[in-house]
Parts: C-alpha cells; structure tokens; sequence
C-alpha cells in the first residue's frame, strides 16, 4: 500500500490508562489529546465506556490513548483478528478445495452409488452467478465420465471443520438473520435462502432462491395499493418450515427476505441436486451404497488473500467464521472454536500483541464473550504493517468515503481517503480500528476506538466517534 513506510521492529511500549501523549514531543500530539478529551467528554457518551489509542507506526510512540488495555467488545473489528491469523497461517495464495466425489463404479451410464459434495471451508462456494457455473461444471464432469444417472443419492459432507455451526455466545435474536448464517465444512450461497415475494392477482407469488425443499408456508395477507408492507420470514434455526408471515400492499415491488439455513451441508447437496437435475442427469435417490469414493471435480476457491480482502471490505460474517476456523484445522488439525482460539493466540503472540486479557470467542466479532483491548488492535496494526501478508491485509480494509463499509462514511473532510479501517457495531457498541495516512510517504499512525455501553443512538454515538477520527486525518496533515 502507498505510503506505507517500512519500519523496523522495536520493542513495544507500554501504554498508559489514562489520555496520554507519553512523553512525545510531536506537534500533534496537544491536538490529538485535546480531541480524545472531547471524545471522553461528550455528554452524549456520558455512562459509556470510551477506549482508544493512537500510536506513530513509524517510532512506535504513542500519541493519545484513554482505557488502551480495558477488554472491551471489538464487534467487527475482530475480522482485523482473523484477516492476520488465516493470512499468517496459510499465505495469501492458499485455496480451499471443494470435491465432487463418488463412492460406486459407472456401468452403463449409471454411477452406481451417491455423489458426495465435501468442502474444506470455502466461504466463496456456490456464491452468485459463478457459483452456479461451478455447479454446472460439476454436473459436465459427471457427463463427461459417461453419467447419466445416479443410482443413489447426492450428499452434502462438512465434516471437514467439525459439527459446530453457530459461534460461541451468538444472540438467540441474531440466529435468524442473514448475517449470522450457520458455518461449516461446505457451505454453498453464503448458507442463505432468498425468498422473494411479488403482489399478483391471486396473490402474493413466491420464489425461494437457490432452492429450497419446499416453497416457504405463506401466512400473507393481500393489502389495498399504497398500504404498508410488512413481512418477516422465520425457520428454526434446526431445521423446520419456512414460514413468511405479514402484509403485502397489491402495489408493492418485488420483496426479498433473507433467511439463514439451518443445515449447510444438506442444503448444498439440495443446489447441487437442482443442478444436476437441470442439467439432465437423474438421480434416484434412496440408495446407500459402500465402497470407497472416487473424485469427480475439484473446485479451488480465489486464493485466501482476495477472501480476506472481501471478508474485510464487507465485513462478512460467514467468511470471518469460516477462515477463522480453516487456519486452526489446517495448522492443528481441528476446527473447534476452542482450538481456533488457541491458534490465534499463538499467532497474535508471534507477531507481538500481548495475549494476556484477550477472549476470542468467535472470527466474527458477532458473539458478545469477545473481550479485545484497543493496545492489542494497535499492536496487531502494527505487526501487519511489516508482515509479508501486509499487502493482502491492507487491501481489504474499507477506505474513508469510498470504499465497503466506509463507503458512506467521511464523505468529506480530512479523513476522506486518507484512513483506512475496520467497523464493527452490535447493539451499544461502535468500533474502528485502523490507519490514518500522512503526506509525503511518512509512516501511517495506527488507531483503535471503541465505544461501549452508549445509551444514545447509534447514529449520535457514531457521529461522535468519525469526528475524533477526522482529528486525527487533520492532525496527521489533511
């Protein structure tokens, strides 16, 4: 990344508890104290806990900091977390395997077993339109080793990373929603089911993106034109009926809901059983046959680094569990969240972040057991500067008033396109962890801010929290 310096490493310094300019004689610094006071200060955040940190890359000096080692919630800056793990762990070229295998011989034409879809946590797999080429492929490869039928049935195999689906300490008021999607060994579509709804004169028309088992139960009153639409789309999150419930004006657009699946595995064999089908190979279903499988295809997905940079830049939950978990199961051969927690504290301590304090609970930032202070944000910041993953790390992270997450914030004023940062927001919590860049190709300086427990708005506690953030790209020389 431009203008970002190489520094050497130096050891790294102690942080104090309190706003600080530790002992720095930078012109800065007075400004940068004056704005983390206002920020401490605002009555707006009164009763919240305000924690931040910002530090030179280039002399490791600390510029201002307040609470730097209080274990707060980081949110989605736990991804910063999980970008350097999976990078340090499997380098930015590394792909994850997605297999087309079967487990009987081919006699006339008809493979005489199941076909098993086994994935090794591909986050990208069956995802949009190349997701479905993909498929497509699969089912060519079949064609292409004479299939035309399958005798048994199509299984979906996540075993890969274990039996867990959902991260530790995950709301129970979360697990419906699309962004807390269930993981897995195979996942397919970002473990998401899009019902999309549309007013006809018989009622509401309904269509279930990919594919689903059966169309969802409609529990949908027809409205006059002009009234409100309301709709809601629910399923256990073990499994069960599908179920859209509410109104839905005779004049309305298209409705698209987003529903998580309950079981990732089964539900990508399901896609993949919709395509062979299209594609015109029968599968009969109801055999189970013995014997050992054969490979089929392979898929390989993008290479870890453009994963990392996409799960950063739109702060992917699915993705973040995904390569959270992949680097500990590749490295120490289980993909638990307890192992994947004690892998990253190994690879955070080699790269210097003081693991003392630090709670790791899932990749996302989604579980509210993660406990993160802001010096170890910092601390990580800077070690990923000098990491020969740097390029694929800083690639991913948003970039003021332009790009993910970031896009609609700063769009004007000294921060816009000179910092470059991670959100992170759950219900009383804003975060952002990043770089500030500064002219002339000086070293970036590192920051984290995280405001909890705010009983204000989150559009105020936000507002609050970009306009220190615009000091410090003032500060810097913006």
């Amino acid at each position: 990344m431009s203008g970002f310096a190489t520094v050497r490493r130096l050891p790294w310094l102690a942080v104090a508890a309190c706003v600080t300019a530790c002992q720095t004689q930078a012109p800065e610094a007075a400004r940068l104290r004056s704005a983390g006071q206002v920020l401490a200060a605002a009555p707006e955040l009164a009763g919240a806990r305000v924690a931040f940190l910002v530090v030179d890359t280039g002399t490791r000096r600390e510029l201002a900091a307040a609470e730097a080692h209080r274990g707060l919630l980081p949110a989605s800056n736990q991804k910063l977390i999980t970008a350097a793990v999976a990078l340090e762990t499997l380098g930015g070229e590394a792909t994850l395997p997605t297999e087309l295998l079967a487990t009987g011989p081919v006699r006339d034409g008809v493979l005489e077993g199941d076909l098993v879809l086994r994935g090794h946590g591909d986050p990208s797999f069956g995802v949009g339109a190349s997701g479905d080429a993909v498929l497509a492929a699969f089912a060519a490869a079949l064609r292409a080793r004479g299939v035309r039928e399958i005798a048994g049935r199509v299984r979906g195999d996540g075993s890969w990373l274990g039996a867990e689906r959902l991260g530790r300490g995950w709301q129970w008021d979360h697990l419906g929603e699309d962004f807390a999607a269930p993981f897995g060994g195979l996942c397919c579509a970002g473990n998401v089911l899009e019902v999309r709804l549309r007013p006809t004169p018989a009622g509401p028309a309904t269509q279930v993106v990919p594919v689903a088992d059966a169309l969802p139960i409609l529990r949908v009153a027809m409205a006059a034109p002009g009234a409100q639409t309301e709709l809601v789309a629910t399923r256990p999150i073990w499994g069960g009926s599908l179920e859209v419930r509410g109104t839905l004006a005779a004049d309305a657009p298209e409705q698209v809901l987003r529903v998580p699946v309950a079981d990732p595995a089964a539900f990508a064999a399901q896609v993949l059983l919709a395509v062979l089908r299209r594609e015109g190979i029968a599968v009969r279903g109801g055999v189970l046959s013995a014997g050992e499988s054969w490979q089929v295809a392979v898929h390989e997905s993008p290479p870890l680094g453009a994963l990392v940079a996409a799960m950063l830049r739109d702060s992917d939950n699915l993705a973040a569990e995904q390569l959270w978990r992949v680097a500990a199961r590749t490295l120490r051969g289980n993909g638990s969240s307890a192992t994947a927690e004690l892998h990253s504290r190994a690879v955070l301590a080699r790269l210097g972040v003081a693991v003392d304090g630090l709670v790791l609970a899932d990749g996302s930032g989604l579980s509210r057991r993660n406990l993160v202070q802001p010096a170890q944000l910092v601390q990580l910041l800077v070690a990923m500067q000098q990491s020969p993953q740097s390029p694929a790390f800083l690639a991913g992270l948003p970039i003021a008033g332009r790009t993910g997450t970031l896009r609609a914030r700063f769009a004007q004023g000294p921060a816009t396109g000179q910092v470059l940062a991670k959100t992170g927001t759950l219900a009383r919590v804003q975060a952002l962890s990043g770089y500030v860049l500064r002219p002339n190709g000086a070293a970036p300086w590192a920051f984290s801010v995280v405001v909890e427990n705010h009983t204000c708005s989150d559009a105020t506690a936000l507002a609050a929290l970009d306009a220190f953030v615009g000091e410090l790209a003032s500060a810097a020389g913006w």
